[in-house]
C-alpha cells in the first residue's frame, strides 16, 4: 500500500503503537520549515535506528529531513523524533475553509474547501492525586504517570472513558483571547501576538488564590500558558504574595492545585487595518485589563452564524466555520445540558460527566481535552463538482502560486492592455470577466466576460516591477461565455478573495452601540456572478450580505500571505553556533552531539598560469602574474571563435558550477566569420546600460584587478559557448553580457542580457548586476519572471553576487572569485532544464513526486516566456533596452545565412513540440505541452514565420 504523503500539523501515530499520537513538524517537501539546527535549546530529537548517523547529522545542521523521513513531535513526551515515513500512519489532516487541495500531488485538478466537519474524542476531568494524599479535579497533560515514580497520578480507577464522536460544532474553546486570535478594538482589527494571564488555583484545602501565569509550573515541565482544568505547581512565596479569592495562605498547604479560572491582564497586539474612513489613531500595541474588558473590545468569532437566513441566498455553498481543532485543545460544550440529554443513555448514563458548580465554589469545571479527531470536508472542484471527502484523502495544493492557476469565481482579464481615453497614464484590459470552470489538466478555462466591468491600472509599476497598482475597478454580472487558455488571462491577486478572508466594508451601516462592528466581515461564499457573500461576524447581530468586489477591501488573507517575519521566531545562527557538535547514541536515545563522518574537502588553488598556490597567497590576493603588463587591453585580438561547451572554466569556480557548465549544449555557434565572443567597443557605454551613470574608479588596485578580469574573459579557451561579452574603451568597469539559452532547456536559443559594474570597492565587494527582463507579449501569453533567480526589476539572486545567502563558501571571495565564475553560474546554474527547483530551498525537492507536475507547468510557462524574449530581440534589436552593442550578434545568431540560424532552429523546435502535444502524453514543459500552452504556441509559431519571411 502506498504511503500517504505527510505535511506539517498532520496527526500521525507510530504503526507499532497507534495509541501514541504525534504531530508532524517537518517533511522534506515543506521548505518553509527547513530552518537549521532544529530543536536546538528546546526539545531533544530522537533518531530512529534505521536512519544513518551521517544523514541524521546533516539534518541537525541544515534542518532538512532526509528523503522519506519525517520529524514528529510526540504527544505524550517533550521530545521530537526523526523516523521513516513508512513507520507512521496518518490519522487526521487539519484542513480549513478556503484551503486549496488535490486528491493526490500528481493530480492536475484542484478544489477549494467549502465546509469542514470534525468529530472529536474528548477526555473529561479526572480525579488527580498529588503525593498520594491530596486529590484534585483536573486534567493531566499527556504522559506516563507511574505512582511509584511520579508525584501525580489519576485516582482511583484511572481516567474516565473518552467521549467519542462529538461534532466540533457543539464545542467552544475555553480561553479567549489566545495567541493568533483576531481581535477588534474600536475602529481597528489586529492579531494577538502574546498574552499575559493571571490564573486562579484551587488548593487542596479548598482555598483559591490568584497568581501570575508565569509563576506557575506545568507538572510535566512544559512551557506555555495554563488553561482551566490544568494542574499547576508553584512556590509558597508566590502563594503568600498572591491575591486570595477564598480563604488565606496556609504554610502547611502544598502549593499545588487546579486552575479554575484564567484572566487575561495584558495582550500584545499587532494592529492590521482600521475601519474604512476612520480617523482614529492606532491603539497601543499593548492592551491591559480595562481595555480588554471594555465593550469596545471583542475577539472575532468565526463560529457565529446568522439567526435568520436570507431567502435570496443559496446556502448550499456558504461556508460555516467551526473551532480550529488541535490536539489537547481545552474545550467546553456550548450547551452542556443539551449534550447530556443527547449523549447520556441508560446504558451509558455518565458518558458526559457534569460537575456541579456548587461542589466547586461556583467555578465551572466542565472542561474537556481534545485527544483525537477525524475530519471530513466538502470540496468544490475546478469543474464545479462538489464532493465530501475524508481530510486524509486529500493533499494541500502546493502550486497555488502559479501565475496561471485559476479557480471558479475569480475575477480575470485578458493580457492586452489599452489606454483609457481621457486618463493619462491609465490602462485597462480589453476584456474583464469571471472564471466559471477550469480544465486544469489542459490548462484551459471557461470565462464569462462582462462588458460593463473594468479594471484601471496605473502605468507605473511598483518597486518590485511585478505588480501594477489598480487605481479603480468595477465588476458587474458577466454576459457571454468563452473557452480560453490560462496563459491568455490574468487573475489579479488584489481583487480576488478566498473563503475565510477578512474584509473591511467600504460603506458599512452605522451603529452607535459600543463594540458593534458592522464594518468588518468574513468571506463565506464566492458566487459566479462577480459578487461575494460577507458574514458580518463582528456586528451585534450577525448577518450575511451580498457585495460587489469594490464594496470591500481585504484586511486579512486566510492563507496568511499578509503575514511577515520568521515563522519559527529565530534569527540566523552566529558563525560560532554553526560549529556546535552533536553525538549519537546507537540505541536510538536522545542525540545531543554528533561528529561528522564526511571527509574534509581540501581546496586546491591555482594562479592564472595553472601553477599551484598556497592558501596564504590566495587569502593575501598575491595571485598576480609575473607579466602583469600583458593585461593591458589595447592588444585585444582582432577575432575570436566562440569556444565549445566543453571549454575550461577558472579553477576557482565551484565544482558544481564546473560540472553544470560542462553539461551545457548549444546548436553550433562556431561557424567561421561569426562575431567576437569578447570585444572592446569604441567610445562610451550606451545610455541604456543600467550602470552608465555610475562613477568610474581610477585607483590602481581597482584598475589592476579589472584588467585581470578582462584578461580571463578574452581568453578563447575560457568562455563557454553561447556567451558574448562587450565592454567599452572608456569604461572597462562596465560590461554587457549576452547569454544564449542552452538546448534541452526551456530557454533554448533565447537571448538573455545582463549588465555588470565593477564598483569602487571591487574585488572586496562583488560585481553589481542588472538583468534586462523584457515585457511579456500579450499575444503569446505567460506572465511573471523567466527564472526564480531573475527578477523583472533587474535583480539577480545569486550567492556569488551577494544577493542571496547561499551555503557556506558559496559567496563572493575577493581572492578566488571572478566575473567569469558569475557568468558561468548564470549559464550553468540559472538557465537550466528544470528552473522550478531554482526557487530558494527547492533543491531539496528534486525528484519528489509532489513537484513533478508543478515543475513541468513552470517549465511550460518559461518555454513561452523565453520565446517572447527571442521575438523581442529579433523584432526590435535596435530599440530594445540591453541589446545596444549586440546588434551584429543577434542578426548573426538568428537571421544571417552564415550564422547558426537559430530562428530556423526555433521554428523547427516549436513545430515538433506542437506535433507531439496531441493529448496522448503528459505535458513535461519541454517537449510536450498542454492544450492551453499550445494555443499560445501556435501564435508564437505564426509570429516566428512572419519574422523569417521578412528576412
Amino acid at each position: 500500500m502506498e504511503t500517504r504523503p505527510l505535511y506539517p500539523d498532520d496527526i500521525v501515530a507510530r504503526k507499532s503503537d497507534l495509541m501514541q499520537l504525534a504531530v508532524v513538524e517537518r517533511t522534506v517537501e515543506d521548505i518553509d520549515s527547513h530552518t537549521p539546527y532544529p530543536g536546538q535549546g528546546q526539545e531533544p530529537i530522537i533518531r530512529d535506528r534505521s536512519i544513518s548517523q551521517s544523514a541524521f547529522g546533516r539534518f541537525l545542521r541544515d534542518g532538512i529531513p532526509p528523503k522519506d523521513t519525517v520529524l514528529i513531535r510526540l504527544r505524550d513526551d517533550t521530545s521530537m523524533e526523526l523516523l521513516p515515513t513508512s513507520k507512521v500512519k496518518l490519522i487526521d489532516r487539519s484542513l480549513l475553509i478556503g484551503d486549496i487541495v488535490k486528491r493526490s500531488s500528481s493530480d492536475a485538478v484542484s478544489g477549494v474547501i467549502l465546509q469542514t466537519s470534525t468529530k472529536c474524542s474528548l477526555q473529561p476531568m479526572c480525579d488527580v492525586t498529588f503525593q498520594g494524599t491530596q486529590t484534585f479535579k483536573g486534567i493531566l497533560p499527556p504522559g506516563k504517570y507511574n505512582p511509584t515514580t511520579s508525584q501525580f497520578c489519576v485516582y482511583p480507577n484511572g481516567k474516565p472513558d473518552i467521549v467519542t464522536e462529538i461534532p466540533s460544532s457543539e464545542l467552544r474553546v475555553t480561553d479567549s483571547p489566545t495567541e493568533e486570535d483576531l481581535v477588534v478594538y474600536k475602529d481597528w482589527i489586529g492579531r494577538v501576538e502574546a498574552i499575559t494571564n493571571n490564573i486562579q488555583i484551587r488548593l487542596s484545602d479548598n482555598c483559591v488564590v490568584e497568581i501570575p501565569d508565569e509563576s506557575g509550573e506545568h507538572v510535566d515541565g512544559a512551557l506555555g500558558t495554563f488553561a482551566i482544568g490544568d494542574i499547576a505547581k508553584t512556590k509558597k512565596g508566590n502563594l503568600r504574595r498572591g491575591h486570595w479569592i477564598f480563604g488565606q495562605y496556609n504554610a502547611n498547604t502544598p502549593p499545588v492545585g487546579t486552575v479554575v479560572s484564567v484572566r487575561t491582564v495584558e495582550a500584545e497586539i499587532s494592529w492590521l487595518q482600521k475601519r474604512v474612513g476612520s480617523l482614529a489613531d492606532e491603539p497601543p500595541s499593548s492592551l491591559e485589563r480595562p481595555e480588554l474588558e471594555s465593550p469596545d473590545f471583542q475577539v472575532y468569532d468565526r463560529t457565529r452564524r446568522p439567526t435568520q437566513r436570507d431567502s435570496n441566498l443559496s446556502y448550499n455553498t456558504i461556508s460555516n466555520s467551526e473551532i480550529d481543532v488541535k490536539l489537547d485543545t481545552r474545550v467546553r460544550f456550548k450547551d452542556l445540558t443539551g449534550a447530556c440529554l443527547k449523549y447520556n443513555t441508560p446504558s451509558h448514563p455518565n458518558r458526559i460527566p457534569k460537575l456541579d458548580r456548587m461542589d466547586n465554589l461556583g467555578y465551572d469545571l466542565n472542561v474537556f481535552d481534545i485527544v483525537a479527531f477525524s475530519t471530513e470536508v466538502v470540496v468544490q472542484w475546478q469543474d464545479l463538482t462538489i464532493t465530501t471527502d475524508r481530510s486524509i484523502d486529500l493533499v494541500p495544493d502546493g502550486n497555488i502560486d502559479d501565475e496561471h492557476a485559476a479557480w471558479p469565481s475569480e475575477i480575470t482579464h485578458s493580457l492586452n492592455l489599452q489606454p483609457v481615453l481621457g486618463m493619462d497614464g491609465i490602462e485597462q484590459p480589453e476584456k474583464v470577466g469571471i472564471v466559471h470552470a477550469v480544465n486544469a489538466a489542459e490548462r484551459m478555462a471557461t470565462v464569462k466576460w462582462s462588458p460593463d466591468s473594468y479594471i484601471h491600472y496605473s502605468g507605473d509599476a511598483d518597486d518590485e516591477g511585478e505588480i501594477r497598482p489598480i487605481v479603480a475597478h468595477a465588476i458587474r454580472t458577466p454576459v457571454f461565455e468563452e473557452e480560453v487558455s490560462l496563459y491568455d488571462i490574468e487573475a489579479p491577486a488584489p481583487l480576488n478573495v478566498r473563503r475565510g478572508d477578512i474584509v473591511l466594508i467600504t460603506k458599512p451601516a452605522t451603529s452607535s452601540q459600543p463594540g458593534d462592528a458592522p464594518w468588518l466581515g468574513e468571506i463565506v461564499d464566492t458566487p459566479l456572478d462577480g459578487t461575494f457573500v460577507v458574514r458580518l461576524g463582528a456586528a451585534s447581530e450577525v448577518r450575511d450580505v451580498v457585495m460587489f468586489r469594490e464594496e470591500a477591501v481585504v484586511a486579512v488573507r486566510s492563507d496568511g500571505t499578509d503575514d511577515l517575519g520568521d515563522p519559527w521566531g529565530q534569527n540566523e545562527m552566529d558563525e560560532d553556533e554553526e560549529d556546535e557538535e552533536f553525538s549519537d547514541d546507537d540505541e536510538g536515545e536522545s542525540i545531543d552531539e554528533w561528529e561528522s563522518g564526511d571527509e574534509e574537502m581540501i581546496a586546491r588553488y591555482e594562479d592564472e598560469n595553472g601553477d599551484p598556490m598556497d592558501e596564504e597567497e590566495v587569502e593575501n590576493e598575491e595571485w598576480e602574474s609575473a607579466d602583469e603588463e600583458d593585461a593591458e587591453m589595447q592588444d585585444a585580438p582582432e577575432h575570436q571563435t566562440p569556444p565549445t561547451s566543453q571549454s575550461a572554466t577558472p579553477t576557482d569556480t565551484s565544482d558544481r558550477t564546473v560540472n553544470q557548465a560542462s553539461q551545457l549544449t548549444h546548436l553550433n555557434l562556431q561557424p567561421a566569420g561569426g562575431p567576437l565572443s569578447y570585444s572592446v567597443l569604441d567610445g562610451d557605454p550606451p545610455s541604456d546600460h543600467h550602470f552608465a551613470n555610475e562613477p568610474a574608479t581610477t585607483s590602481s588596485n581597482h584598475m589592476r584587478r579589472t584588467q585581470k578580469e578582462h584578461k580571463i574573459l578574452r581568453n578563447p579557451s575560457t568562455l563557454p559557448q553561447g556567451v558574448y561579452i562587450r565592454t567599452y574603451e572608456t569604461r572597462l568597469d562596465l560590461l554587457r553580457v549576452l547569454l544564449v539559452g542552452p538546448t534541452e532547456t526551456p530557454y533554448e536559443n533565447a537571448p538573455f542580457v545582463v549588465d555588470f559594474y565593477l564598483p569602487p570597492a571591487f574585488p572586496t565587494e562583488p560585481p553589481q548586476s542588472f538583468f534586462h527582463s523584457w515585457p511579456a507579449h500579450a499575444s503569446i501569453g505567460a506572465l511573471g519572471r523567466v527564472n526564480p533567480n531573475l527578477y523583472e526589476d533587474g535583480k539577480i539572486c545569486l550567492s556569488l553576487l551577494g544577493t542571496w545567502e547561499g551555503n557556506k563558501g558559496e559567496g563572493w571571495n575577493a581572492a578566488r572569485s571572478t566575473l567569469l565564475q558569475v557568468i558561468v553560474s548564470l549559464l550553468g546554474l540559472v538557465l537550466v532544464r528544470e528552473p522550478y527547483y531554482n526557487e530558494a530551498g527547492y533543491e531539496a525537492l528534486v525528484g519528489t513526486e509532489s513537484t513533478k507536475r508543478p515543475s513541468a507547468l513552470y517549465s511550460e510557462r518559461i518555454f513561452l516566456r523565453a520565446k517572447g524574449f527571442l521575438i523581442t530581440a529579433i523584432t526590435s534589436v535596435n530599440d530594445t533596452a540591453g541589446l545596444k552593442g549586440f546588434e551584429d550578434v543577434v542578426n548573426w545568431l538568428y537571421r544571417r545565412a552564415d550564422g547558426p540560424k537559430l530562428l530556423d532552429a526555433t521554428i523547427k523546435n516549436v513545430e515538433e513540440v506542437l506535433q507531439r502535444s496531441d493529448g496522448s502524453s503528459e505535458p513535461n514543459g519541454l517537449t510536450v505541452m498542454s492544450k492551453g500552452a499550445c494555443v499560445s504556441l501556435k501564435r508564437v509559431l505564426e509570429r516566428l514565420n512572419e519574422l523569417k519571411a521578412k528576412g
